[in-house]
């Protein structure tokens, strides 16, 4: 199975074809379950994700320096062009298949959006909550936009991730003013998570106005939000020892500097600082300050699998044969 992405919901939908040449080169091999051709089945024998960084399986690193060690040290034992230490959610959501997918594909292929991260948080330091909030309708719009852009090219299957968290982020909790009375009772900002749930509702009611007007589609809201903040809360009942601290990191109690990303050296007062990585990633929620570790990315690819996150529901086990991602 092909995964097909792109980074920017803003690319023209009549690229697509120009993606698949692209993609055979830098997509790595993608493994969620048993779906042979010749064994299993699934009615998708495609994904098309547009995405940001947190599904990006190397477009951005094809064109651009690549992350250096110590990403993909868990399962590629070197970088892969993803913001990990290993896979990310879109890699357990497909299986490549040995041919580049025909014309047909389009109508019956899987679309994943996976983006808005980006737009929340850019200016979100400069410019407060408040002044967030006024585009984010925006946002909530061009999303709407873009799926029945792809409506009209024959995508019939289109999965919407929301938004994730961000009020629980290392970077954000290390970079975003905020007080204690703003932190709750796992160590979130109460007021940034507050305004990723009224973004998350505008999503969800454009996804509905949409769903409306595109007949013989299924548009799903996919409440990864949901997943995600589970485990950022709750990590030690799901595995993990760490929510809000880094596994690649330097400083504080977040093991996060904005001088000093995951992988970079830099002399800081005349003391050379190094940001390195844990031993052990499977532990914590988050990689590098912004995006999941290999572990967190397959506890949540296996819930969203489940099939509890979709509204409305959509029958994902009957269409493909899904097992449990180890």
């Amino acid at each position: 199975m092909w995964v097909i992405e792109s980074m920017t919901i803003e690319r023209k939908i009549f690229h697509v074809e120009k993606w698949i040449v692209c993609a055979a080169a830098v997509v790595g091999l993608m493994i969620f379950c048993q779906v042979e051709s010749s064994q299993g089945k699934c009615a998708f024998p495609a994904i098309f994700n547009f995405g940001d960084s947190n599904s990006d399986t190397g477009g951005f690193y094809a064109a651009f320096p690549a992350e250096s060690p110590p990403y993909g040290m868990t399962f590629f034992n070197k970088p892969a062009g993803r913001a990990s230490d290993g896979r990310l959610v879109v890699d357990f959501l497909g299986k490549n298949l040995e041919y580049l997918p025909t014309p047909e594909v389009f109508s019956q292929a899987l679309y994943t959006l996976d983006i808005g991260q980006n737009d929340f948080t850019s200016r979100l330091g400069e410019i407060g909550i408040q002044g967030v909030k006024q585009f984010l309708p925006q946002v909530a719009s061009q999303i709407g936009e873009t799926v029945k852009a792809l409506y009209g090219e024959g995508a019939r299957t289109i999965f919407v991730a929301n938004l994730a968290p961000i009020g629980c982020f290392p970077s954000f909790l290390t970079e975003l003013p905020h007080n204690q009375s703003d932190l709750d009772s796992y160590g979130c900002m109460i007021s940034y998570n507050s305004a990723v749930v009224d973004y998350n509702n505008l999503l969800r009611e454009k996804l509905e106005e949409v769903r409306k007007v595109l007949p013989n589609a299924s548009v799903i809201y996919v409440d990864s939000h949901a997943i995600k903040l589970e485990i950022f809360t709750n990590p030690t009942k799901h595995g993990f020892k760490y929510g809000t601290k880094a596994c690649c990191g330097t400083g504080g109690d977040y093991n996060f500097s904005p001088q000093v990303f995951c992988s970079q050296s830099k002399k800081l007062n005349g003391t050379v600082v190094t940001a390195s990585a844990c031993s052990d990633p499977s532990s914590y929620v988050s990689w590098d300050g912004v995006h999941n570790t290999d572990a967190a990315n397959i506890y949540i690819a296996n819930e969203i699998l489940s099939g509890k996150y979709f509204q409305p529901p959509f029958p994902l086990s009957t269409l493909c044969d899904l097992q449990p991602i180890g």
